[in-house]
């Protein structure tokens, strides 16, 4: 076993390392350190650490994505212009000394210059900008597909879990947030390695419910999103697209798998905006059965008083 894994290039291979290792602290560590890697043969490299993997070969896994020289130029002649107007500027500051007040344009040309210097050093990175996007072939074909070494193709890409806050359903609608969790639960990406957290501060019945909802209707949305590579992924965002859904699409039972889609969702959002009624009308309700509950227990007790005030305790459900 070798330590280092280069590339066809020569350089360091960091995607060879990445995911194919275990490490102290999780997925993408360099290597898993053994009971005997400080031995006295430690020099030699780390037993049973990086694995070597030649079962696929070697392929970058992201791409430049190239910019428009109708948008790169402009925005460089623009700068080149700038740049002249700056220098013939300053020439004519320094050139120019105010002789009734030396340290106060003295510290004015310092200042000029010092954050003409800055605006250099911020422009020079974005006359070339390099723009990367991850080509999502290779990678599935890198994690998800069978080799000699995976043969059932489980993926070895990292598990991740996303954070949803929330704290008051009146100025964060729950249908908004139901559907931030429809978007992160079909997402692209092995299922059994995408965990999604709901962090409500307020404790709120209504948005408990509509994320029950929300859970309830993902076992069609997740399936539709990943049968048919549904992109945007937010149901409200998708349904709500001025272009011609059928595009792109091959599969010849999209247009019923949509519509039966569409009908599903229009009923999800009727039921998440008619929870704070529902909700209302089961709090009265239990409120009106305990009402009778303590009239009942009065009225059967031998002491009791039935002209006394009733005290109904107050439902959970009007917290």
């Amino acid at each position: 076993m070798t330590m280092m894994k280069r590339n066809q290039n020569g350089d360091f291979d960091h995607n060879r390392w990445l995911f194919e290792t275990q490490g102290t602290y999780g997925y993408g560590n360099a290597f898993w350190p053994q009971d005997d890697m400080y031995g006295d043969d430690g020099e030699e490299g780390f037993p049973g650490g990086i694995l070597e993997n030649m079962d696929k070969p070697w392929k970058p896994l992201s791409r430049e994505q190239p910019i428009s020289n109708a948008i790169i130029s402009p925005y460089r002649l623009l700068v080149a212009v700038r740049l002249v107007v700056l220098s013939f500027f300053l020439h004519w500051r320094i050139m120019n000394p105010n002789d009734d007040a030396r340290w106060l344009w003295g510290m004015s040309v310092v200042c000029e210059i010092w954050f003409a210097f800055s605006w250099i050093l911020d422009i020079i990175p974005k006359l070339s900008p390099i723009n990367r996007s991850t080509d999502l072939e290779v990678l599935r074909d890198k994690f998800d597909m069978p080799s000699p070494s995976n043969p059932t193709g489980k993926s070895d890409l990292p598990g991740i879990d996303l954070f949803v806050s929330t704290a008051d359903p009146e100025k964060e609608p729950p249908l908004v947030t139901a559907n931030t969790i429809l978007s992160i639960l079909s997402v692209d990406y092995p299922v059994e390695k995408v965990a999604c957290y709901i962090s409500d501060d307020g404790g709120a019945l209504l948005t408990f419910e509509a994320m029950a909802e929300a859970a309830s209707f993902a076992d069609l949305w997740v399936p539709f999103c990943r049968k048919h590579n549904i992109e945007p992924r937010n149901p409200e965002t998708y349904f709500s697209l001025k272009v011609d859904p059928t595009k792109n699409k091959s599969r010849i039972d999209f247009v019923k798998d949509r519509r039966k889609m569409k009908r599903e969702y229009d009923e999800f959002k009727v039921r998440i905006n008619g929870l704070p009624d529902s909700i209302r009308r089961r709090s009265d309700a239990f409120n009106a059965r305990e009402e009778m509950k303590m009239l009942k227990h009065m009225r059967e007790s031998a002491g009791g008083d039935p002209m006394e005030p009733i005290k109904v305790p107050e439902s959970y459900m009007d917290g």
